[in-house]
């Protein structure tokens, strides 16, 4: 009896798509229409659905996607293979290239010039997330918290930020708000990771140091329970709730006064010579 052949996994829908427009220029005598070939980058993503976005003058995808159904896409534009082989994926490449560049210089603390390597990337791509990230923790590794913040909201309206491969990102990302007292960001940054990963122990961890360091004792228990949950042979996790529960202590007595049968330490009128 024959082995059972494998049945081959379906091929995800991903290039370069193109349409005709006809628009009309000029008024009077000069009236006339105008055909122009229009093309967009396509990426399946779910069953029956594809999200389009615009291709730039160097051949980037760029701007907000807009979901259409696939065969939506297959009726209304025609596949452009040459454009996606010739133009797209290479200057991807090079946007790639330029971007671990600019990660190297970054790990070799050449901040400014990491800065210039991740600005021209975004000059290309102004979307582009990882160089996104880079620029915001070369701010944050140069103290200039004003710049970092303005990322930080660059990357909070970008639909990629959380996805799974940028995970390790934005986990450094929000160490790195913490460390430099940007509490508020650091908190609204982990809880929209959160919600993509709530399971997850390294950003649960995390944000219980950033709700400690704010204060927010009980918040910060209950996530640094909810790490140890999900990953009980975490050690600094339980470092940590050993020193929390040391902190907490101290608190309480310092909130109740000295336990009680201590006698009361001698003021200066009572503690004879």
């Amino acid at each position: 009896m024959s082995p059972e052949k494998a049945v081959p996994s379906p091929q995800i829908l991903r290039g370069v798509f193109a349409t005709e427009t006809v628009t009309t220029v000029g008024f009077g005598a000069t009236k006339r229409r105008v055909k122009q070939t229009v093309h967009i980058f396509a990426e399946e993503t779910g069953e029956g659905t594809v999200t389009c976005r615009a291709l730039s003058e160097t051949y980037i995808p760029h701007g907000e996607p807009r979901t259409i159904t696939k065969d939506e896409l297959l009726h209304k534009f025609i596949p452009a293979p040459h454009i996606y082989l010739d133009k797209v994926l290479p200057a991807l490449a090079r946007i790639e290239k330029a971007t671990d560049e600019a990660d190297r210089l970054r790990g070799e603390g050449q901040l400014f010039t990491a800065e210039f390597e991740y600005k021209n990337v975004l000059r290309q791509d102004e979307d582009h997330i990882r160089a996104s990230f880079g620029l915001g923790l070369t701010y944050l590794d140069r103290g200039e918290t004003d710049s970092a913040r303005i990322v930080f909201h660059k990357l909070s309206r970008l639909s990629g930020t959380f996805a799974p491969e940028y995970k390790h990102l934005f986990n450094e990302f929000g160490i790195k708000l913490r460390k430099n007292r940007m509490h508020t960001q650091a908190l609204g940054h982990y809880a929209k990771a959160l919600r993509l990963s709530p399971d997850d122990e390294h950003l649960l961890y995390n944000l219980a140091r950033v709700l400690f360091e704010k204060g927010r004792l009980r918040s910060a228990k209950r996530f640094l329970e909810k790490a140890l949950v999900a990953r009980p042979d975490f050690p600094v996790a339980r470092k940590f709730q050993e020193y929390m529960s040391s902190k907490m202590v101290e608190m309480i007595e310092d909130f109740e006064g000295p336990a009680v049968g201590t006698p009361p330490p001698a003021s200066p009128k009572e503690g004879g010579q």
